[in-house]
Order: C-alpha cells, then structure tokens, then sequence
C-alpha cells in the first residue's frame, strides 16, 4: 500500500512538472509571437501608420476610395473607431511621418510625376512642396526637436539618406556611398539615425552617428533587414526581415543589435512598417494577412 501511494505520488508531481512546462512553454511561444490585433481595415489598402503624439490618433495611407495604385492619407481616431480623410489628390500620398508636436505631417507623393515630399499642416490643412526635381525622394523622418527631415533620394542613382530643414532647405547628404541606403529612422536621443545598408551585402540594419558620420552595422542575418524603428525609450528597435524571395515578418532587438527576436510569425503574408505607439507598450504595422494590406496592432512587453 505505501508503495502505490508513493508510486501514485511520484505520477502526480510528475503530471504537475509536465504541465508546468507545458505552460513555461506556452507562455514563451507567446512571448515571442505576441497575438495581432485588426485596427484598420476596410477595402483596399491601409498602410504605412504613424502615431500622433497623443497615441489616440494615428495617420495612414489609404487606398480605400480609390484604385490600389493611388492613395490618400486619413487619420484613425482609437476611440472612436472613425476614420477622416487628409488629402484627396489624384496622385498617391504614401508614407506619412508626423512631426514631434503632432501639427505636420511629411510624405511623398507622384503629384509632379517623380516622387517628392511634402509637408501637409494639420491644422490649416495647407500643403507645401519640399522637394522637387526628377530624382525620387521619400520616407521621411523627423528628428525629434523637430528642426530636421532625414529622408531617402535617388538623386545619385542609388538609394542614400540625406538631410534637410523642416522647410526643404539646406539639403546636405549624410549616408552617400554605392549600394542601396534607405528608410531612415531617428533615434528618441537625436545623436544616431538607423537605415538599412547593403554596404555588407544583404539588406541590413546599420546606425550612422551624426557627431562623426561613423557608421556601425547592427543585424548580419542571410535575410533582408529593412524599415527600422526606435521605441519611445530608445533602448530597442523593430525591423522587418524576410528573404529575398519570401515573405516578411516584424523583429526586435536592442539598440546595440544583441537580443534578435521575431515579433510577428512568418506565414504566406507580409508584416511591414512597424510603428511604435508613443507609451512604448504597442506597435502598429501593416499586414496583408487578410488579402488587402491591413493597419494591425500588437502589445509590446516592456
């Protein structure tokens, strides 16, 4: 009898060491794969979110009214569940970056034939040309004083980050080598700009130090590392990867490149854009999980 019972004993602590690890495990492959949440839809493609500073509004490209080929910004109000429209120009305006005081609005659009940015006012509702010429330029970002745009051109040809004041004027390049530079991001701090490189072959993630211009590579995966962007805090960055043919998902890491993990799964679907939310605690993305390309939002672990 005392040998049952002790048998008996063992198989429960047994079941109960399973099932914990059962739960350790679950809870990890939540960790990793936070759960995505719908926040814009509709017909046609939402995409490219940028928060305000507020975190209760956020603005996006919309190709809802239109064909897939042309687009207009909107904003999202979250708690009303509302959408308004900003623009309504024939051509595409894609790609909106809002300033740190939450009254401008930069993208880019074809208007002129090339693409160039703009600047649309919030409250006047009044838009400005930036740039212009022949040679695209586009993806903005704003530093955070709100004094300069770093911004993509092709005006060499290839892809390279430059800068500007806020009225599109003193434009001076800062990453202006072979190969392809492109989706800038400003660091919370102001003394760094993430972008992606194909400096070291594939597509990756690299900061480049406005003190000095040094430049310090941060992913060297096989796959393409693209669209940084900083947390609030400036402690991490997430990013897109995917291969070169395939899919893409959404991965975070430190700001020092250590501590790579995937944010989003990888399935038949592209996750792109990842904006954070100005508490730190969500991050927004487009995603075409559903067929058209989608705004979606997932919670961040602090």
């Amino acid at each position: 009898m005392r040998r049952a019972s002790f048998h008996l004993a063992g198989f429960i602590r047994f079941r109960l060491i399973a099932l914990s690890l059962l739960a350790l495990g679950f809870v990890t492959a939540c960790r990793q794969h936070p759960q995505p949440r719908l926040l814009v839809g509709g017909a046609g493609d939402q995409r490219s979110p940028a928060w305000l500073p507020d975190g209760k509004r956020m603005v996006y490209s919309s190709a809802e009214a239109k064909s897939k080929n042309t687009a207009d910004l909107c904003v999202f109000d979250l708690e009303a569940k509302t959408s308004r429209r900003l623009t309504d120009d024939p051509a595409s305006e894609n790609s909106p970056a809002v300033s740190p005081d939450g009254r401008f609005v930069v993208f880019h659009s074809d208007r002129t034939g090339a693409t160039n940015l703009y600047c649309l006012d919030l409250v006047t509702s009044e838009v400005s040309q930036l740039t212009g010429g022949r040679a695209n330029d586009s993806l903005a970002a704003w530093s955070p004083d709100g004094s300069q745009i770093a911004f993509q051109s092709e005006g060499a040809g290839d892809p390279d980050i430059w800068l500007m004041d806020r009225e599109g004027k003193e434009k001076v390049p800062l990453v202006f080598q072979a190969g392809m530079d492109s989706t800038p991001a400003w660091s919370p701090d102001g003394r760094t700009i993430a972008f992606s490189s194909e400096q070291g072959g594939n597509p990756d993630i690299w900061l480049v130090y406005l003190a000095d211009r040094r430049m310090v590579r941060l992913t060297r995966s096989p796959e393409f590392e693209w669209k940084p962007a900083w947390s609030p805090d400036g402690r991490r960055i997430a990013y897109c990867r995917g291969p070169r043919r395939g899919f893409a998902s959404l991965w975070i890491m430190n700001a020092d490149g250590s501590s790579e993990r995937q944010l989003t799964k990888q399935g038949k679907w592209d996750d792109f854009d990842p904006a954070w939310s100005p508490d730190g605690r969500t991050i927004a993305f487009e995603s075409n999980h559903n067929g058209d390309f989608d705004i979606w939002v997932l919670d961040i672990e602090p």
